[in-house]
């Protein structure tokens, strides 16, 4: 084998695979052009292995802080308070690991990790993809801490709408899982949180205008409308997210 090497953004080809520890699939394969090419970018080194396995954790941390998110609420509709505020303070946790998490993957791109045209891009999807911790952990804090009174008729599509945003993030996590293996799973799934965000959107919409053609007071309607932006913020960011990673793989598929 005259050059085996790592493979990130692969066209479909004949492979070997492994899976990493932290769960990321990548391709083993072996070309002296292609090989030059991702040396070039500086793919397959010890500190490119590394920085890999980081994002992975990172984006388990980010999944986690939006599941402890959606517990709350779902704890919150149900008025138990007592457990929505101890998985808030689980996700609040969480968001700080992943801070830590986005900072470490940083400090390795700055002592060298790839090559500096390939870092900016990677640095702008790690920021973003820690952008949906930081609106969960903000999600959980507005109706813990401001209470939002939810009408009991307006209970389900709350919790349906909760649902529809936090689900958006499965898509994404199995696209990053699979951004340095297999393009077409990264294509795939990026299509179908675009569409997991629209049936949020759908769900905000239909709520909106059922909460604001009801006789609660302007007050409670505009108070109910700020607790929709907060949770729809989150589809909305791993969009972004799964966008900019759109981007990524565009730019740098080999």
């Amino acid at each position: 084998m005259r050059g085996e090497f790592i493979r990130a953004f692969p066209r479909p080809l004949s492979a070997a695979r492994r899976t990493t520890s932290s769960g990321c699939l990548f391709f083993v394969h072996c070309g002296n052009d292609k090989f030059r090419r991702l040396s070039m970018l500086g793919f397959g080194r010890k500190k490119e292995k590394e920085v890999r396995v980081l994002i992975c954790q990172h984006l388990e941390s980010v999944r986690a802080t939006v599941e402890e998110m959606k517990l709350s609420m779902n704890e919150y509709l149900a008025g138990d308070i007592k457990n929505a505020k101890e998985n808030g303070f689980q996700a609040h946790r969480l968001e700080k690991v992943a801070d830590a998490g986005r900072r470490e993957i940083i400090e390795k791109l700055h002592k060298g990790a790839f090559l500096p045209v390939f870092r900016e891009d990677l640095i702008r999807l790690v920021a973003q993809q820690d952008k949906i911790a930081d609106r969960a952990e903000s999600c959980c804090d507005f109706f813990l801490t401001q209470r939002p009174a939810v009408p009991e008729k307006f209970m389900e599509q709350f919790k349906e709408l909760m649902n529809a945003s936090a689900t958006t993030i499965t898509p994404y996590v199995k696209a990053i899982e699979n951004m340095f293996s297999d393009y077409t799973v990264v294509k795939t799934n990026i299509r179908e949180v675009n569409t997991q965000e629209e049936k949020a959107d759908t769900v905000e919409w239909h709520l909106t205008r059922d909460i604001f053609c009801s006789d609660l007071p302007l007050a409670e309607k505009l108070h109910l409308r700020r607790l929709i932006s907060h949770v729809v913020c989150i589809s909305d960011v791993i969009e972004d997210a799964a966008d900019d990673l759109d981007i990524l793989m565009v730019k740098y598929q080999i």
